[in-house]
């Protein structure tokens, strides 16, 4: 899975990239806007792997997330941005909002106001996919006087759709996609498609007031907000003095970004883990949430969802109560399962199948 972290200088996007991955890449707030970007690949922590991996006894194997620091974006030039493509490649993408005070640090726009900036963006990436739909019906209006085709005149009939919807102001991850239409647009990977999280950096002073911008996981889209230059200070002291300073801050119950941010992605983009235990490790799979047991089983490998038989299925923490498979299935608590049961998050899943 890749997120790339993007949005307008100087909000704290390779301060985050640094606070998710524990790099250390160069922040200072007088650089130049760069066209450079960062990248990384991290395991997502999940306490439960651990405990399966340490009752196994084999090594945890770690589901994993690449992410983009696609550095900064000029207001309003989204769409002519050289980092248009580290956009395109995202599974879901992190729009950084500066919400910190910072006299020595000029606003594009003159004011701090990230509601404002909020809007903008979601302007910006629907007014990009509106150009790529527009190009492409111009190129296909010309194709279609060429010859008549039912799969270009289809693509065309789709896209004057979508082009309807994107001038009512709609983001196309509202757009109700069948399958078919789904695959036939893949290729374009439209930007207001993706999932989006919207994460204001705020500091000990903004963080309250602008509490009222949180927004829950909805049709792809959520808000959250972080602390980004507090939260790296505190990260360099010792736990016990971490626990004194948050209090002088004012932030008792402050939770970390990397502490949940995983799984307000995991939300957002709507994935789930199960788990695979055996002889030599223990792994964590992601799928996205009603994933059935035959497209789980090809996640594995082609060979285990060619000869699929049935999926044998325990919850990670019935199998640690029962103490492993053999006492599970005489407790009856392991279940046999079809190609089409979907998946659930946290269950341990042991595919039968002929080779």
């Amino acid at each position: 899975m890749i997120l790339t972290i993007f949005g307008y200088a100087k909000t704290g996007k390779t301060l985050l990239f640094n606070l998710l991955t524990e790099k250390k890449e160069k922040v200072d707030k007088f650089s130049a806007a760069s066209t450079e970007f960062h990248k990384a690949v991290v395991d997502v922590p999940d306490p439960r792997l651990e405990k399966l991996a340490a009752f196994s006894g084999t090594p945890p194997v770690h589901a994993r997330i690449e992410f983009l620091d696609a550095g900064a974006i000029s207001l309003g030039e989204v769409k002519n941005s050289t980092f248009l493509d580290l956009l395109r490649r995202a599974d879901g993408l992190v729009h950084l909002v500066r919400a910190f005070a910072d006299e020595e640090i000029v606003h594009p726009q003159g004011t701090v106001d990230p509601g404002r900036d909020i809007a903008a963006m979601e302007e910006e990436l629907k007014a990009t996919d509106y150009l790529t739909v527009e190009k492409r019906l111009e190129r296909l209006a010309v194709d279609l006087k060429k010859m008549k085709s039912k799969e270009l005149q289809e693509e065309s009939d789709l896209l004057h759709k979508l082009k309807a919807f994107l001038e009512a102001g709609k983001a196309l991850r509202l757009y109700p996609f069948s399958e078919g239409e789904a695959v036939q647009v893949r290729g374009f990977r439209f930007l207001s498609a993706k999932p989006l999280l919207h994460l204001v950096n705020a500091d000990e002073n903004t963080l309250r007031s602008h509490a009222g911008l949180a927004a829950p996981a909805r049709d792809g889209r959520c808000t959250a907000l972080f602390a980004g230059r507090i939260e790296r200070e505190l990260l360099e002291l010792a736990p016990e003095e971490r626990a004194v300073f948050q209090r002088e801050y004012g932030l008792d119950g402050y939770r970390y970004i990397r502490d949940g941010f995983i799984q307000t992605s995991y939300s957002l983009m709507d994935l789930i883990s199960f788990f695979t235990v055996g002889k030599d490790e223990t792994r964590a799979w992601t799928v996205e949430k009603g994933t059935n047991a035959f497209v789980a089983a090809g996640k594995i490998h082609s060979d285990i969802q060619k000869g699929f038989i049935r999926a044998e299925v325990i919850s990670w923490s019935d199998f640690l109560e029962c103490g492993g498979f053999a006492h599970a299935k005489e407790k009856g608590r392991l279940r046999l399962e079809g190609k089409e049961y979907a998946v659930q998050d946290g269950e341990i899943v042991h595919f039968r199948f002929n080779t």
